[in-house]
């Protein structure tokens, strides 16, 4: 089985919702999938069985799926603050804040920590279906390796 991608043309656009469908539908013909969304904002997060911090919509879908939660599935996490920063949450865990800026010049030491994640899920699940971030250009913020683990 090959994982899946799931893109959109926006933030908002249904992309959470088809992401978990498309993993049921798998789970239901016997397939062991789960979901994954490199990064995601959002000020409502949940405890996974980790310990780590996710976004409530990964933490939902994968506590219906029926998949243990864990950082892998959400490996950068941005949590809206005031005057254009967010909290950022690596691996489940606060680091700090960052500006939208800052944000962007530091992406590619995120890339290694996104692509450690879908690896771990990629070696664990017969399928992922990921979840792009915003619209389709949110491609370029992932490894070219992590796109080949997509498409293997």
């Amino acid at each position: 089985m090959h994982n899946i991608s799931i893109f959109g043309t926006s933030s908002d656009a249904g992309k959470s919702t088809l992401t978990f469908i498309i993993a049921k539908l798998l789970q239901q013909r016997g397939i062991d999938a789960t979901v994954f969304k490199a990064q995601n904002v959002s000020n409502n997060s949940s405890v996974a069985d980790d310990g780590s911090e996710i976004a409530i919509s990964t933490f939902f879908q994968s506590l219906v799926l029926g998949c243990e939660t864990s950082w892998h599935q959400n490996p950068i996490l941005l949590k809206s603050g005031m005057k254009n920063r967010a909290s950022l949450v690596v691996r489940g865990e606060e680091v700090g804040q960052k500006d939208v800026r800052s944000y962007y010049h530091d992406l590619d030491t995120l890339k290694p920590i996104v692509e450690e994640g879908f690896c771990y899920l990629d070696q664990k699940y017969a399928c992922v279906v990921a979840e792009g971030a915003g619209g389709l250009c949110g491609v370029k913020s992932a490894s070219k390796r992590s796109l080949k683990y997509l498409h293997r």
